[in-house]
């Protein structure tokens, strides 16, 4: 999870650091003298620093565009890679601090960059970009547009949540998708009589049993009036505590209950997010819950299967069902960018309709950008609807102030016995979350 880290970000395997380029509006590196005595415009090289595992099939095809159409540009690209997780965070705080910084930085959130690395000084704003047009105001607000002012633009797609589950399973066993908590009981009931176990746990992967627990709090929000911007506000300033959260705590209690009723495979503490998804393609379980990546992964490795694989909501006992939706990353101009104004123009092409395109089709997925299209899986589909319906909101991990430590560790405490209730799983947020607020002199906690 975020900080500790949020689930999205833990499943990502660590990659060996990378080396780290210069910084500064530097020009372009050999051969771009002699463009400059044939007549052509010098081109300037915008330095760009991102996590290992964020330069993926997406990053790839849109440097080489951006590097193989520089002249009409105006820039190009050098972009080094840093190591992912927490070691790459460290990289990222000690730089922040040194201002030993990139023209152009892929981060979390610009809240990461204010809380974490103390440097949302270093972030420059790029209220009036053009492209903004091409995205819902909603969708920036909060993350990317921050304090009133835009500080970074997204890059990459979303991540949403939910149950992914077997259709053909569902069929032969005769059931439909499920609207409430009860429904989803009876399911499991009916799926287990037919020798197919109900949900999956891959709890080898630590991070991945959190999925299945953290939308309860979006039910706390509405319940509220709110929004998780607002819910989070209200733990940002001790004004909530996450124990208080009556239905994240009941969401937590609820996966604890499909283990002891037998609906959850019994070596959930040993399978592998891998395991799961083979599992689910193959039939051999009904259920999973976890983000899009999960419908992505079955894509590449079963293609033959991923029709067979739709997306629900996690069922509430209350039938009002939300999704969490994982922002994309955000892409950043920092102030020691020599030339602002070819940053500015770098940012706004990257985030404009045609750059995200080139993006998309190499790494199709869902995408803020509204004129973008992207080839996605029927489960992604399904998930996208909700979302596109107002059944979604986003992730409170990504806009929490304060680490709340690892979510994975006292939920496995608790599945395992070695915590009684699922109450002590929401206060073990609230006593690190506490910690790390004191630790920073927030006056809030006395």
């Amino acid at each position: 999870m975020k900080k500790s880290k949020k689930w999205l970000v833990m499943s990502l395997a660590f990659s060996m650091i990378t080396s780290l380029s210069g910084c500064g509006g530097n020009s372009a590196a050999s051969g771009s003298g002699s463009a400059a005595a044939k007549g052509s415009p010098e081109v300037k090289t915008l330095s760009v620093l991102m996590y290992t595992d964020w330069y993926k099939a997406g990053w790839q095809a849109l440097e080489q565009y951006i590097n193989e159409n520089s002249s009409e540009l105006g820039f190009k690209l050098e972009i080094s890679k840093i190591q992912g997780g927490s070691q790459g965070d460290q990289v990222l705080q000690t730089k922040f601090a040194t201002n030993d910084l990139p023209d152009i930085i892929q981060v979390y959130k610009p809240q990461w960059v204010e809380s974490y690395a103390n440097g949302l000084d270093k972030l420059v704003d790029l209220t009036g970009l053009d492209c903004v047009s091409e995205y819902d105001k909603k969708a920036l607000d909060g993350t990317f547009m921050y304090q009133g002012k835009l500080y970074a633009v997204p890059i990459d797609s979303v991540v949403l949540s939910g149950v992914f589950y077997n259709k053909k399973v569902f069929e032969a066993a005769g059931v439909a998708i499920p609207g409430t908590w009860d429904e989803l009981l009876a399911v499991c009931e009916k799926l287990k009589a037919k020798g197919v176990t109900p949900v999956y746990y891959s709890g080898k992967d630590a991070w991945s049993v959190q999925p299945p627990t953290i939308s309860g709090l979006l039910n706390d929000a509405a319940e509220k009036g709110t929004d998780t911007f607002g819910l989070m506000d209200q733990i940002n300033t001790n004004k909530l505590k996450y124990a208080d959260c009556t239905n994240f705590v009941g969401s937590i209690e609820r996966t604890k209950d499909l283990i002891d009723l037998g609906y959850v495979n019994e070596t959930y503490l040993s399978d592998t997010v891998d395991n799961a998804h083979q599992a689910l393609a193959n039939g051999e379980c009904a259920m999973y819950i976890n983000g899009t990546w999960c419908a992505d992964n079955i894509n590449k490795k079963f293609p033959d299967k991923i029709d067979d694989i739709g997306a629900f909501a996690i069922p509430t006992p209350g039938g009002d069902n939300y999704i969490n939706m994982f922002t994309p990353y955000s892409l950043a101009l920092t102030t020691n960018c020599k030339d602002a104004d070819l940053g500015k123009k770098a940012l706004n092409f990257i985030a404009s309709q045609k750059a995200q395109q080139i993006y998309a089709d190499a790494q199709p997925g869902v995408y803020l950008n509204k004129n973008v299209t992207s080839d996605i899986p029927k489960a992604t589909e399904d998930l996208k609807k909700l979302m596109d319906s107002g059944k979604s909101m986003t992730d409170w991990e990504e806009i929490n102030k304060y680490s709340y430590g690892n979510l994975s560790e006292p939920l496995l405490n608790y599945y395992t016995g070695m915590l009684k209730d699922a109450k002590e799983v929401a206060q073990a947020l609230d006593t690190e979350t506490e910690r790390n607020a004191k630790a920073q002199g927030d006056s809030n906690w006395k």
